[in-house]
């Protein structure tokens, strides 16, 4: 068991538990430190700091993600399309980049809808969805009649095809 398979913050247990199995579950889950109760607020401090420091997937990159002429400044909420921006609504956007952020993964419906899920508990359906990849094929695409970065696989769902994304300042080839 993990506690997320994807994540973006370190974690760290702040608990009363102190038994050695208690703690070795907990980083064994995927806890990044264990700190149990009383602590000195000093000590978290500076464990939370060397965390941080240990940990460089947690750090900053570019905050860019590149693929087949379109430009996402993540760090700016920012598209370009060959070079000029495309204004794009809040839910266009996340899912530009949840599909730039899984090049070449099929991705199901309801794999999006899970990610579109907004704190307002807003929840967009199947409908509602293919309304969205219409509208991001319409301004992303070169034709949108053609798709050529946002793909439909039937019966199973949509990718980003492209043969390189670039994230972080790393480019990743797509699967075969």
């Amino acid at each position: 068991m993990r506690i997320i398979t994807e994540r973006k913050v370190p974690i760290i247990f702040l608990t009363a538990a102190d038994e050695e199995t208690d703690m070795t579950m907990g980083l064994d889950i995927g806890g990044d430190d264990y700190i149990t109760k009383p602590f000195k607020l000093a000590v978290l401090f500076s464990r939370i700091n060397a965390v941080l420091r240990r940990s460089a997937r947690f750090g900053p990159d570019d905050g860019e993600l590149h693929s087949n002429g379109i430009t996402v400044q993540m760090l700016k909420g920012k598209v370009y399309k060959s070079g000029e921006e495309v204004e794009l609504t809040a839910s266009e956007y996340r899912l530009l980049c949840l599909f730039m952020e899984n090049p070449g993964m099929i991705l199901s419906a309801e794999q999006i809808l899970g990610k579109l899920w907004d704190c307002s508990e807003n929840y967009v359906d199947g409908n509602t969805l293919t309304v969205y990849i219409r509208r991001l094929r319409t301004k992303i695409e070169d034709d949108p009649g053609r798709p050529e970065r946002i793909v439909t696989v039937r019966g199973m769902g949509y990718k980003w095809n492209t043969d390189r994304v670039k994230a972080g300042g790393k480019e990743y080839p797509e699967e075969d």
